[in-house]
């Protein structure tokens, strides 16, 4: 007769299952990210940029909802509606320190609820923390602007038909973006609709390009670009 045999352990082997109270995650991974996050002040970061004018007494902190919401987009998600599969992940929300993660309509409200003004004041913070963090080349630095298509789906403000080479006849948004070549960062960027030509509102852009980058570098470290500028604007 022959013997039934088990993938884990031979002939006759048995496979002992056991169970425990310890909470488990399969986003355990997340503790290296956070503790680096911690380390380079993350969350000061996002309590200074930022606006919390809430009132309701059981709210989620700001900071929390912010933290919340990064992690989620670490973990995989591609929509709102994603940040609900690490609500009850007590793995998580022990990695993060926080007693409740945010829902999808929390954080979606909080975020659809900021106005212009704070937008830029958030960006304003957060490009001055990566600013500190850049190491300026010794033989400077090359400053690119270009454009970009992405194309959309539903109803969103400013998504309209225009130059689309991926997906063609369809609505999308053509942003202007200016980049450190280097250091591939974003420096500074503007939203707009998709029928906008790839070259409309460079002259405005410029002047607030280059008030973002002489605030972050000095000018000092502009004085090249400058040179630069001034000949080809």
């Amino acid at each position: 007769m022959q013997e039934e045999g088990s993938a884990f352990g031979g002939g006759r082997a048995s496979l002992e299952v056991r169970y425990t109270d310890k909470p488990v995650s399969g986003w355990g991974g997340l503790v290296a990210v956070v503790r680096y996050m911690d380390r380079l002040g993350v969350r000061e970061l996002l309590r200074r940029g930022l606006a919390d004018g809430r009132t309701s007494p059981n709210q989620i902190p700001v900071v929390d909802l912010a933290m919340g919401f990064m992690v989620a987009v670490l973990t995989g998600a591609r929509r709102f509606a994603h940040v609900e599969r690490l609500r009850a992940d007590e793995v998580v929300r022990g990695i993060l320190g926080v007693k409740r993660l945010p829902s999808a309509m929390t954080v979606s409200r909080y975020l659809g609820g900021l106005v212009r003004s704070q937008v830029e004041h958030l960006s304003q913070t957060l490009w001055q923390f990566t600013a500190e963090r850049l190491k300026a080349p010794a033989l400077g630095a090359v400053l690119d602007l270009d454009s970009t298509v992405f194309e959309r789906y539903g109803h969103q403000e400013g998504s309209l038909k225009g130059y689309n080479p991926r997906k063609h006849g369809r609505p999308s948004h053509h942003p202007l973006l200016a980049m450190l070549a280097e250091a591939k960062v974003v420096v500074h960027a503007w939203l707009r609709s998709g029928n906008t030509a790839s070259a409309r509102g460079v002259n405005s852009f410029w002047p607030r390009l280059w008030r973002a980058y002489r605030r972050a570098f000095g000018s000092t470290r502009c004085a090249q670009t400058r040179a630069f500028s001034s000949a080809n604007f």
